[in-house]
């Protein structure tokens, strides 16, 4: 099987757009999706650890993307470890990998987050065990991705998880929201995979940079007002609102606080992210708006 640059392991909503930057850029690459649709391997890690994956499937690479989130040290273990012994039996003097993995953004809860913030294990759960692993003893890079949106992902469809008053209400205390475009994800992680110097292994945490308030991006929804005129009704939710009405509730990104600090990567890497989100108006990323 032909060696390639980058493998991606799980072409889902992200992977897409990696491979699209991929291809622009003339870059030897091979995906995974669990099905082989379109032109992917058909391949997966078994839940069950005792179930052997079958590594035989996948090219050699000197650099791997684990789009998909592994519950805990041990399956990180067994996915990057049965990888490195294929790779090492197909090519006995393969260079050291570079494994880049994607975690989420749920275990930080100081106020502001950056790369340097320990994540809170307890909130993370396994996800952030396995990113853990990664970074300690694979030397892997871990891309802490916040909010991710565009094409279908759209944040004012967000409304739809907010299905009771008190659910809404649940929210109200803290309406920040950090997003990162797909295109700008794919950007970030490229900007990892073709990096020529030595990188030290960690964490980044990626958002484009800015706070958006979630009620801006909801509050056009019929359903979502119908919530607030209800609990508009109790002194408590006025109080936290400053207002009795909901025409009068202040929106934007000076009424949340940034949670997020995620300008250590982008100055790291030289680049910016060119996606931000903008309540009302077409995805910047799609080229067909």
């Amino acid at each position: 099987m032909q060696s390639v640059r980058v493998l991606v392991l799980g072409q889902g909503f992200v992977g897409e757009y990696l491979a699209s930057l991929l291809r622009m850029h003339s870059v030897s690459y091979a995906a995974t999706t669990t099905d082989g649709r379109n032109g992917t391997i058909a391949w997966r890690l078994p839940a069950d650890a005792n179930t052997p994956a079958d590594f035989s499937l996948l090219p050699v690479a000197s650099t791997v993307v684990v789009t998909f989130p592994l519950p805990g040290c041990p399956a990180a273990r067994r996915l990057l470890d049965g990888y490195i012994d294929h790779a090492q039996r197909v090519c006995a003097d393969h260079p050291r990998l570079r494994w880049i993995y994607l975690g989420s953004s749920r275990g930080f809860k100081e106020v502001p987050s950056t790369r340097f913030t320990k994540p809170d294990v307890s909130a993370g759960g396994p996800r952030v065990e396995a990113e853990e692993c990664v970074i300690a003893e694979y030397a892997g890079h871990v891309l802490n991705l916040v909010g991710l949106w565009g094409g279908a992902r759209q944040p004012e469809s967000w409304a739809r998880f907010y299905t009771s008053p008190e659910r809404l209400r649940s929210r109200l205390n803290d309406r920040s929201l950090h997003l990162i475009h797909g295109a700008d994800s794919a950007r970030a992680i490229y900007a990892v995979a073709m990096c020529t110097a030595e990188l030290p292994a960690g964490r980044w945490l990626v958002s484009d940079e800015r706070v958006y308030d979630t009620l801006q991006n909801i509050i056009g929804d019929p359903r979502i007002r119908r919530f607030l005129v209800e609990l508009l009704q109790e002194a408590e939710v006025q109080e936290l609102l400053g207002v009795e009405c909901v025409d009068d509730i202040r929106l934007g990104a000076s009424e949340v606080t940034k949670r997020i600090d995620s300008s250590h990567f982008w100055r790291q890497f030289g680049i910016q992210p060119l996606y931000p989100f903008v309540c009302g108006q077409p995805d910047p990323a799609d080229k067909t708006a």
